[in-house]
């Protein structure tokens, strides 16, 4: 399974623009566990960047933004989260049988 984040805007004349960015699935667990806790706790999360120079340096942007999280469809979120922790299981699973065997 793929996942991505969807950002979407649109231009002064209405046209649609969008961005995605793909989430690696080593971090589609920690994603999913941050929504839910952003839906549960009804904050509003807050998106910025962070510029990391070739050595090392971080520095905050100075572009900012806050948005809330709303569920749009709360069932088929929570099919999500047990697909992604049922495969993470069996990655353990197999992880424990390579170590053991």
């Amino acid at each position: 399974m793929k996942l991505r984040l969807v950002l979407k805007t649109s231009t002064k004349k209405e046209k649609d623009v969008s961005i995605k960015f793909s989430i690696p699935p080593s971090k589609h667990l920690g994603f999913i566990n941050f929504i839910n806790l952003a839906l549960e706790q009804g904050k509003p999360v807050k998106i910025s960047f962070e510029k990391i120079s070739k050595a090392g340096d971080k520095e905050e942007s100075k572009i900012v933004g806050t948005f809330k999280f709303e569920g749009k469809d709360e069932i088929q979120l929570k099919q999500l989260e047990e697909e992604i922790n049922d495969r993470e299981k069996k990655r353990k699973k197999q992880h424990q049988k390579r170590v053991q065997g």
